[in-house]
C-alpha cells in the first residue's frame, strides 16, 4: 500500500510535520517494506495564502496514495481525501520511520492513530465520531462540530 506521511524533511529520520497542507515535505513510503518511493518537497504549500491543503490532498490522490499520516487534516483537505477513498489517520507525531513502524504494526485499518506519543488518547479519523465542539461562535450556527479528538 502506498501511504503519505507529512514530513519536516526528505527522509525516514526527519519528524512528522503536525500540518498537512503546509507541511515541509511529503513522504511516499511502500508501507509493506517500509521503503521511501519519494519525497516532494512541499515548499510551494508553505508559501501559500490559502488552499493549501485543499492542493496537497490533491496532489497524493494523484500519486495514488491510499492513506495519509499527519498531524491534522483540515477539513476541506478531508473532503479531498475521502472522495478520493484515501484512509486518513490524524494524530501522527514523532518521526517518519516510527510513524511507519505503528502504522504497520496496526495494519491497514488500524485505530486511526499512529502516534508514538505515550498516553495520549487515540484519534478518530471519521470526522462524525468526533465530539462536537460548534466553532458557530454565536453567529446563528455555523458551527462544524469538529472538536480536537483526545484532548
Amino acid at each position: 500500500m502506498k501511504i503519505v506521511i507529512s514530513s519536516s524533511g526528505p527522509d525516514l529520520d526527519s519528524a512528522v510535520d503536525p500540518r498537512f497542507g503546509r507541511a515541509a515535505f511529503f513522504l511516499i513510503i511502500n508501507s509493506d517494506s517500509g521503503e521511501l518511493i519519494e519525497s516532494i518537497d512541499n515548499s510551494a504549500g508553505q508559501d501559500a495564502e490559502q488552499g493549501a491543503g485543499i492542493k496537497a490532498a490533491a496532489l497524493v490522490a494523484e500519486k495514488g496514495v491510499q492513506a495519509i499520516l499527519t498531524g491534522r487534516l483540515g477539513p476541506k483537505a478531508m473532503a479531498v481525501a475521502e472522495k478520493a477513498n484515501i484512509k486518513v489517520v490524524n494524530d501522527c507525531n514523532g518521526t517518519v520511520r516510527n510513524a511507519i513502524d505503528k502504522f504497520r504494526s496496526q495494519g491497514a485499518g488500524g485505530s486511526g492513530q499512529v502516534s508514538t506519543d505515550q498516553g495520549r488518547a487515540p484519534a478518530v479519523a471519521d470526522e462524525s465520531k468526533r465530539p462536537g465542539r460548534g466553532m458557530g461562535m454565536g453567529r446563528g450556527g455555523g458551527g462544524r462540530g469538529r472538536g480536537k479528538c483526545g484532548r
